[in-house]
Formats: C-alpha cells, structure tokens, sequence
C-alpha cells in the first residue's frame, strides 16, 4: 500500500526525484575555475597598484616634512623608519631627526632616507638633496631622489 501510494505521486507529479547531473556539476566547477583565473590575477594587480600608491603617498609626506624642516634649520636629514621598530633613537619617528611616522598603525613599509652629500649625521649638506626609498614586507619598492628644485625616479 504504502509504494502505491509513492508511485501514484510519481506519477502525479507530486514526488520528484530530480538533481543535477555529473556533467552539469563538472561544467559549473569548470566556469568557476575559469573565472577565478582571470579574476585573482586582476585582484593581484589591484593590491599592488594601491601598495605603490600609498608608498608615494607617503613619500610626498616625508618630501613635506623635509621640506619644512629644510626652512627651518636649513638641511635635509637622514634615517630610517623600520615598522618592526618605529621608535628606535635616530630613526625618522624621532623628534630631533624629522618626527615623521606613516599614518597607518599597521605599517609593513620601511622607509629609508638617505642624504646625496653627507654633512655630520643626520644631517644634508645644505645644498644637499636626499634620496627615499619605501620597501613593502611583501615585496615592492618605490625610491626618488629629490633636490630642491626637481623630484626624480631612482
């Protein structure tokens, strides 16, 4: 009585015994794999694009900050800002070299400034540019040299 009953709804409509097939299965993982292969490449384009962009961004703040500090006591300095030690004596975050950190807390960029002519450390000789060169933990550097008239690619 009770398989009747099953092959009555079956045969009503009311049962369904349908899925998807291994075929339709395979084509959607295949589609899927397809798109993923175009798409994770231009994601990883996208990060590094905007990586560059903040390592410039930054440098146009450390070419301010130079700048500034250039009119004020007359050179340029150099130094180091290491995000695994940003607070290391001599480096960049130290209020007698520049007093200048990223603006972001969880930084993974060194920045490394160093003068085109020494004069005593930290200090530019006063005619002086200074080069800086920002390296990503990840990988990926942007340097340029500026003087105090032209900013150039290293």
């Amino acid at each position: 009585m009770y398989s009747t009953a099953i092959e009555m709804r079956a045969k009503s409509g009311l049962l369904s015994c349908q899925g998807f097939s291994l075929v339709e299965l395979m084509i959607v993982v295949a589609v899927l794999g397809i798109v993923s292969a175009i798409a994770i490449p231009a994601y990883q384009g996208y990060i590094a694009e905007a990586r560059t962009a903040t390592m410039l961004q930054s440098i146009e703040t450390i070419r301010v900050f130079q700048e500034s500090r250039r009119v004020q006591q007359g050179e340029y300095v150099e130094g180091t800002y290491d995000p695994s030690n940003p607070d290391v004596a001599g480096g960049l975050k130290d209020a007698a070299v520049l007093d200048w950190s990223p603006n972001i807390t969880s930084d993974f960029v060194t920045f490394v400034i160093t003068c085109q002519t020494d004069a005593v450390s930290p200090e530019c000789t006063r005619s002086s540019g200074y080069q800086v060169t920002a390296t990503h933990i990840e990988g990926g550097s942007v340097c340029r040299v500026h003087n105090q008239t032209s900013v150039t690619v290293c």
